[in-house]
């Protein structure tokens, strides 16, 4: 009894692998349950059946063309789509290749699935479907352009502004694609994902791109911050540091010296170079007087600051100073008064000096200013003491006179004493009798004016006539 039931089991077993490897056998030659051939059904269709599916399919073939924003339909009637008989056999018989016989139980529970069409010969009319791509609202709609990714400054820093991938069509690649899928009677391309819009070249990944926003960025980040006495403290406005770069093709930064020179001047020295304007004195005969002209004020050396700006980017440190001067004044106030309460005032029409510190009258002197002729008048205007040197010789055309006390403030014009006249000063000599620019004073005056310590390299002159 007990061999009797191993010996059904078995013929069961074998019968049940004999129908299992029987039907595996036969989809060898046929297609799989749920199978989808051009979204027909095909289970069981041999390779002369599936032909047919493809011819058939063909006949009413239809492409649908998805943009952005457009859709579109090609039906293969307007091109007169048809397929090569042999190239179709072919197709046909990959289909059947591709299977896996083996797993036909487990395809019995799959959902229904369109199987891809391997590529096939199709014929069609080529200038038809040149005339049915031309009037594709994908192609006559007006496009949205193309952007390439670019960089530019969002508050302190730049920044990259991404791409725009535009609907502007690549005709010639968009052919290509509806013809492989007319071979493979593919029911619908998707002109982003097929790749027929003509993208951007530069994407916001582009390492390019990116290295120069982090190269700028490096700089950008550096605060220079401008010390400007009672004016406050001035920063660098970023929008202005943007312009100092210059960035190669490969992405790196250098400085552009021009754009920075013309930050320094426009910027800094226009606002607050104070040289040669107009000051106004209350003059210690009591009347206020304005004075043009002269050497004295704020004057900022444009070339060493472009210079020290370039240091300071590439130290990589915030920094607060004061520009780099190759003139001061006593103050950053109203320009007209920056020279201070300490300075020297010349009246050519009373022939008088006075000195004046810390608001104080401390010394006045008569004097004789250069001779009412031209090219030895005594030039009028703010100035500021370039030195002070003792027993120096003076030079001219004519004449080289040795002073005990000489303290220059326009050129080789200056104060010093003049002993050759002998006591004879203020008054009207120095119509007949000037200087030859010179401010000459008596001997003892002379050393006391060059004795006050305040009296140095900058000390404010102010020269008038009035």
């Amino acid at each position: 009894m007990k061999h009797k039931r191993l010996l059904i089991t078995v013929i069961i077993i074998t019968a049940l692998a004999a129908a299992y490897a029987g039907t595996a056998y036969y989809f060898k030659s046929h297609v799989m349950p749920n199978t989808l051939i051009a979204s027909q059904k095909a289970e069981g269709k041999d390779a002369d059946g599936i032909v047919d599916i493809l011819n058939d399919a063909s006949e009413s073939y239809y492409l649908k063309i998805k943009g952005d924003s457009t859709e579109d339909t090609i039906y293969g009637k307007d091109v007169s789509l048809s397929l090569d008989e042999s190239s179709a056999k072919q197709a046909a018989q990959k289909i059947l290749d591709q299977q896996k016989p083996g797993e036909w139980i487990q395809a019995l529970f799959k959902k229904s699935k369109n199987v891809e069409i391997p590529d096939m010969t199709a014929h069609f009319d080529e200038k038809a479907l040149d005339d049915a791509v031309d009037s594709l609202t994908a192609v006559t709609s007006t496009p949205v352009k193309r952007r390439n990714a670019y960089y530019k400054l969002s508050g302190d820093k730049f920044v990259i502004v991404k791409e725009v991938y535009g609907t502007e069509i690549n005709k010639k690649a968009l052919v290509k694609t509806i013809e492989n899928s007319l071979k493979s009677l593919d029911e619908s391309i998707n002109l982003r994902k097929s790749g027929d819009y003509i993208d951007p070249k530069i994407k916001s990944t582009n390492a390019v791109l990116k290295k120069t926003v982090d190269n700028l960025n490096k700089y950008m980040k550096v605060n220079i911050t401008y010390d400007m006495g009672s004016k406050g403290k001035v920063r660098a406005d970023s929008k202005d540091k943007a312009k100092w770069f210059a960035v190669s093709k490969n992405g790196d930064v250098t400085f552009d010296d021009n754009a920075i020179y013309s930050y320094v001047k426009m910027k800094l020295g226009y606002k607050y170079n104070t040289m040669g304007l107009p000051r106004t004195l209350k003059t210690q005969y009591g009347k206020t007087v304005t004075v043009s002209g002269g050497n004295y004020g704020w004057w900022i050396n444009y070339d060493a600051e472009k210079d020290q700006i370039k240091k300071d980017l590439q130290a990589g440190k915030d920094v607060t100073r004061e520009p780099v001067y190759r003139n001061r004044a006593a103050n950053h106030g109203d320009y007209a008064h920056d020279y201070g309460n300490s300075y020297a005032e010349v009246n050519i029409a009373t022939q008088h000096m006075f000195l004046v510190i810390n608001g104080k009258r401390v010394m006045e002197s008569d004097v004789v200013t250069g001779k009412d002729v031209d090219g030895r008048r005594t030039p009028t205007g703010t100035y500021r003491i370039t030195y002070k040197t003792k027993d120096a010789t003076l030079k001219g055309q004519g004449y080289a006179s040795p002073v005990s006390w000489w303290m220059p403030f326009n050129g080789n014009i200056g104060f010093h004493d003049a002993p050759w006249r002998h006591g004879k000063f203020g008054g009207q000599i120095y119509k007949t009798a000037g200087s030859h620019g010179c401010v000459n004073m008596p001997p003892e005056n002379a050393a006391k004016l060059y004795s006050y310590s305040e009296v140095k390299k900058g000390f404010p002159v102010i020269v008038y006539n009035q």
